[in-house]
């Protein structure tokens, strides 16, 4: 396993070279890519061009966002089935074998195993894409009660149903196990010993306020892992081990429980933390190559300008305002 940082899962933004510089300085080994605008560099410059950080920053590219509307309607569907091909050969030559989407919890049209049926069929078509290059389909689940209210049918929002539908699926499709959403519905670690071998796609984790019971917890409470230790992230982490899990294992945290914190300081924590749960798990930390060039006194004031790429370089924000989490 190792640890994995996405502008996803931390509300992050910025250019390439500064979010790697980040992602080196604080401990992580891999990150997400923006396929959609890793396409547009290679078609401009080159897929070398488009790598070229990353393989400089000897960051693994860990998972894509899935460009396609599993629930949308069929032309919607259609259309970006058409896309998709050419997005995943480009997932491919960037050396990233994993795409990950979310899972809708519910339908006013369809009921369960009518949207069971569906989704089981668009997913065997894009799994027969997907193993053209290697990938694996990651599904994530919503345990919020708030994503089923109103919603005149439920779908998949547990990891029972989730397995049950990953079993149905092609062989590339496999889970997204979510610290969070164990929390939610109650389940525990075990459902890790529960896929079939090489279904886990990606590890989360993430912390839960004390005081609130987990049935009541909305999504933009959702906390840093190591925040309370409400959520055992160290023993979600021993499950994927004796799992034989090497993926990637990335820190999440909704907007809203991090606003005004300034993106290095972001980063930091989720970095510092994880880590600190790696080590209270036995798993081995690998010695970083990359000095970092940041310090918080250079960045006291919670700016992230004047920051410098591994390069050495120094790099400014797109904007003038200091890049937080607001």
């Amino acid at each position: 396993m190792y640890r994995n940082l996405s502008t996803v899962g931390l509300p992050l933004s910025g250019r390439p070279s500064e979010l790697i510089e980040l992602a080196l300085s604080f401990g992580f080994d891999g990150m997400d890519i923006d396929i959609l605008d890793f396409c547009q560099q290679a078609e401009i410059y080159g897929v070398d061009h488009a790598r070229r950080l990353m393989v400089s920053a000897r960051l693994k590219a860990s998972a894509i966002r899935l460009p396609v509307t599993l629930s949308g309607d069929e032309a919607t569907f259609n259309a970006e089935m058409e896309r998709l091909p050419k997005i995943l050969e480009m997932t491919a030559a960037a050396e990233c074998s994993r795409a990950v989407t979310t899972l809708v919890a519910g339908s006013d049209e369809l009921a369960f195993k009518d949207c069971f049926e569906l989704h089981r069929t668009r997913l065997e078509a894009i799994g027969s894409l997907a193993a053209q290059h290697g990938i694996m389909i990651g599904l994530a689940i919503q345990p919020e009660a708030e994503f089923r209210a109103g919603l005149a049918h439920q779908f998949v929002h547990t990891y029972e149903g989730l397995i049950g539908l990953v079993a149905s699926c092609h062989a590339t499709v496999g889970a997204v196990v979510d610290g969070w959403a164990l929390h939610l519905t109650g389940e525990t670690p075990a459902v890790i010993s529960q896929l079939p071998a090489g279904k886990l796609v990606e590890v989360r984790l993430s912390d839960a306020p004390a005081e609130v019971p987990p049935a009541d917890l909305i999504a933009n409470q959702r906390l840093m892992p190591g925040d309370t230790g409400v959520i055992n992230s160290v023993a979600i982490l021993q499950a994927a081990a004796a799992a034989g899990f090497e993926g990637p294992v990335t820190p999440c945290a909704a907007r809203a429980t991090l606003k005004g914190t300034g993106r290095e300081r972001i980063v930091r924590r989720a970095g510092e933390q994880l880590e600190a749960i790696w080590r209270d798990a036995d798993l081995p930390i690998v010695p970083r190559w990359f000095v970092p060039a940041m310090t918080d006194d250079e960045q006291s004031d919670g700016s992230d300008e004047g920051e410098k790429t591994p390069g050495g370089q120094e790099a400014k924000t797109e904007a003038s305002q200091p890049a937080t989490a607001s």
